[in-house]
């Protein structure tokens, strides 16, 4: 949504109030001035011919400036060509001043020569450097806004390669352990692969969108840990939440990276009872998500399990999602594994 600023300096319609506004300041100078040096020319016709003129020469010079030579010279850093012009301009101001004051000097002996001359120190800043600063401002300011577009459009395009990437991923897992159900000839197989559609549908729908409801997604975890217990028996998971959900909403699939590596190094063992303990707090507009896993007590050594491509993505997810606006943790003790993440969130209307 484009702010009063960013429409009045962008949008066409309002060229022409800019238009009005600098014609209007210059013909209110030239009028000043046409009523300051009236007693020293008697003529009526010699005043309003000599003001006309100046106020056509350099109204066309303000114009010739921002139409020929800021689009030839200036915007393409021919700047020493640019000052060329722009001195070569002033010259042809100031002789054209002098000119028609010293004729008139004569006629009428005014004694102003030199004091007519010094409206050129009006003259100058208000048909080059007023003009130009309105130009050159509106030039940077949508500039600015093309960069942003430019960049959104950037970050939109990696956010849905990241995005691609959860499913095939998650896939992957989820194949893996029905492979192994099969093969031990399970009756739990077929409703690990029942479950397995149900995972795969709601990715298919949410992922395509900016936003999910947050009990939305806490069922989808649901859901996918239950499967996981499906698999094996030793294994236990909990689920709390503290604070109104219904109407929360958060970027889809983003917290499943944090599920997929909590199963993936807590694998299934008849010595102990392998858990996974979620917690959703909302505070003060921003999400605190908790996930502690256990871990083997013979840990597996050179792996670092704040690695892989579920939790690069997820990474890089908040890093364009949130730039400097979320707070990771990821722990890892002797006998649990610990992340905390705190996201702001939005609100369903």
């Amino acid at each position: 949504m484009k702010t009063d600023l960013q429409i009045l300096l962008t949008d066409r319609k309002f060229r022409l109030y800019f238009h009005i506004a600098f014609i209007a300041v210059y013909l209110a100078y030239t009028v000043y001035c046409a009523v300051f040096y009236k007693p020293f020319i008697p003529d009526i016709r010699a005043s309003i011919a000599l003001w006309s003129w100046f106020l056509i020469l350099n109204i066309g010079l303000a114009y010739l400036n921002i139409y020929l030579l800021m689009p030839r010279f200036l915007y393409r850093h021919y700047y020493i060509k640019y000052a060329i012009c722009i001195a070569g301009m002033i010259v042809i101001m100031a002789m054209s001043l002098a000119w028609s004051v010293h004729i008139l000097d004569k006629l009428y002996r005014s004694g102003q020569y030199l004091s007519s001359l010094q409206s050129l120190k009006v003259q100058i800043p208000l048909t080059f450097a007023c003009p130009m600063a309105v130009v050159i401002f509106r030039r940077w300011h949508t500039n600015e806004m093309r960069i942003k577009q430019l960049e959104n459009a950037t970050i939109q395009s990696e956010l849905e390669q990241l995005k691609k990437q959860i499913n095939p991923h998650f896939l992957f897992n989820m194949l893996n352990n029905v492979i192994v159900l099969v093969k031990t000839a399970s009756p739990d197989a077929s409703q690990v692969v029942l479950k397995l559609k149900d995972l795969l549908n709601y990715q298919l729908i949410e992922s395509a969108k900016d936003k999910t409801l947050l009990k939305d997604e806490i069922q989808f975890l649901n859901d996918f840990l239950n499967v996981e217990k499906i698999r094996r028996d030793s294994f236990e998971f909990t689920i709390e939440v503290e604070g109104e959900i219904d109407r929360v909403l958060i970027p889809p699939l983003l917290l499943i990276p944090f599920l997929e590596n909590a199963v993936k190094h807590n694998p299934a063992s008849e010595d102990y009872t392998s858990y996974v303990r979620i917690k959703f707090c909302m505070k003060d507009g921003n999400l605190l998500f908790s996930c502690i896993n256990s871990k083997p007590p013979i840990s597996q050594k050179d792996i670092n399990l704040s690695s892989g491509i579920g939790l690069a993505n997820i990474r890089r997810r908040l890093e364009l999602l949130y730039p400097e606006n979320h707070n990771l943790d990821i722990d890892s003790d002797i006998d649990k594994y610990h992340v905390n993440l705190q996201i702001p969130y939005s609100t369903k209307n």
